[in-house]
């Protein structure tokens, strides 16, 4: 129930930047506290401290949760929410502000770890063959980087046979990371 399942949600998040992000504090190790800006202007702070209940969205002042809350208007969150998930709610007025606030920071915070964790997975792809996972990224990694792998005998029948092997073994939803395999003479 997120809108980083639609590509209109995606873009609204693009607005929103965080500072100061901290993550997995607290009794069930979920708790995250952020800085929130929407267009580079500080907002507020979001904190979930990570014991269960509701969490703290601070304002800098009313003016700001004025403009926070006319963005979120503006960009059809609610509708946006009801749509991908919220229909439990019956109707998409019964998703308030406050809710829906809750829902972009949240969504922010997890964007920005997602580009964070595919970042390292682009990196891990010198070294093996990744594969985007519904919680993450996984695949084979060897000792060697995949172009020193190249230079032994038979390096890219190696490459070849472990590719087809990642490929065949894929589940729904997911797919490989890699878009270096094809220069390295690996047949997609």
């Amino acid at each position: 129930m997120s809108l980083l399942k639609i590509k209109e949600g995606k873009e609204t998040l693009k607005r929103v930047s965080l500072k100061k992000v901290m993550l997995g504090f607290g009794h069930d190790k979920c708790g995250a506290f952020a800085e929130f800006y929407l267009d580079g202007k500080k907002m507020g702070e979001f904190n979930d401290d990570g014991w269960g209940g509701e969490t703290d969205i601070d304002y800098v002042s009313d003016a700001h949760k004025t403009v926070f809350e006319k963005f979120l208007k503006d960009n059809n969150v609610a509708q946006a929410m009801f749509d991908n998930g919220w229909d439990f709610m019956g109707s998409v007025d019964k998703i308030d502000l406050r809710c829906q606030a809750e829902t972009v920071i949240n969504d922010t915070i997890n964007l920005k770890e997602e580009e964070k964790m595919l970042k390292k997975a682009i990196k891990d792809c010198e070294c093996g063959i990744m594969i985007k996972t519904e919680g993450g990224y996984s695949g084979i990694r060897f000792k060697l980087p995949l172009k020193a792998i190249l230079l032994y005998k038979d390096g890219v029948k190696f490459l070849q046979e472990k590719y087809n092997s990642v490929k065949a073994n894929l589940k729904e939803g997911e797919y490989i990371i890699n878009t270096n395999l094809e220069e390295l003479g690996v047949v997609l």
